[in-house]
């Protein structure tokens, strides 16, 4: 069966369904993990590649749905306090702990966005970074059995610092999403020191600029990347403008089909680009663990695998 002809949500179910994708950096504050996830989930899910679900496991600054809500939004939300006592992702950890349901309080607690495409699991900072932290690590296995009967991507913006979650976040995903700078530097950093995650891993090149030295033809040549593995989201001024005013959606939404100017243009192409090259190595990285299961059983492969 060639999932070209059958599209990419067929071949998803084919294979087994439900996709854990981790972007993550070795790197804090530069690689634009957040901004690179935030442009990625989002045009696959106006693309219609299939319900997202998008959240951080960490309390961040600048956070995802800085980039998604506008201001005036998230303060009325944190103005009202109550909103955090029975919605947001505090509230879902703490439900889901004391054992309540997953979907239907999924459901009620995220935040739908892009026509119920894509649900974002809003932050309410009401308690501090530890305790957070424990309460997701303490919660994250019910939380992710729940996303996956309601979605069909679950996107993690992943802490940098390994905290508790981290880890196991890290080592159940289904496919990495390293995302890297131009500085050579820290690349070498990258491989020399976290081997461990390199077989599950694409990389992503976040506020790509074509005229630095190391681009990403050199950068693939250097450390010997698979430019299957690789991907670019170019620097783009209005891009940085949209995400720190809440309105990267419709940003990104107003741009999809017909973009208003040349650099627009060439950020939405390697966008798109980047979320192909994620969704084809999700694909062979199912069919190798199909392919690896059917064998330790005996079991035949099918033509799918």
């Amino acid at each position: 069966m060639d999932t070209k002809v059958i599209g990419w949500g067929s071949a998803f179910v084919g294979l087994g369904g439900k996709m854990k994708i981790s972007f993550w950096s070795h790197m804090r504050g530069v690689a634009g993990v957040t901004t690179n996830l935030a442009c990625v989930s989002a045009l696959m899910s106006i693309g219609g590649m299939g319900k997202t679900a998008v959240l951080e496991n960490h309390y961040s600054i600048n956070s995802i749905g800085d980039m998604f809500l506008f201001p005036e939004k998230i303060e009325y939300l944190r103005e009202h306090g109550e909103y955090y006592s029975r919605y947001g992702i505090e509230y879902i950890l703490k439900r889901l702990y004391s054992g309540e349901p997953g979907e239907k309080l999924l459901h009620h607690a995220s935040i739908p966005l892009l026509f119920s495409s894509m649900y974002y699991l809003p932050q309410g900072r009401i308690v501090n970074k530890e305790v957070f932290n424990y309460e997701f690590h303490l919660a994250q296995k019910k939380l992710f059995q729940s996303l996956e009967r309601i979605s069909d991507y679950i996107f993690i913006d992943t802490e940098t610092n390994q905290n508790l979650s981290s880890k196991i976040i890290l080592s159940e995903s289904d496919l990495i999403v390293v995302n890297l700078n131009q500085d050579p530097v820290q690349i070498q950093k990258f491989f020399r020191q976290y081997t461990s995650i390199q077989e599950k891993a694409v990389y992503l090149i976040g506020g790509y600029q074509p005229e630095l030295p190391w681009n990403i033809g050199r950068i693939c040549k250097e450390f010997q990347i698979p430019r299957e593995k690789t991907g670019i989201i170019p620097y783009n001024p209005e891009l940085v403008d949209a995400a720190s005013k809440g309105h990267l959606l419709q940003f990104l939404n107003r741009n999809y089909y017909k973009a208003s100017d040349y650099e627009n243009e060439y950020l939405i192409r390697y966008a798109k680009k980047a979320g192909r090259m994620i969704r084809k190595n999700l694909v062979r990285l199912r069919r190798e663990e199909i392919m690896e299961e059917r064998e330790f059983q005996g079991i035949p492969c099918t033509p799918l695998c």
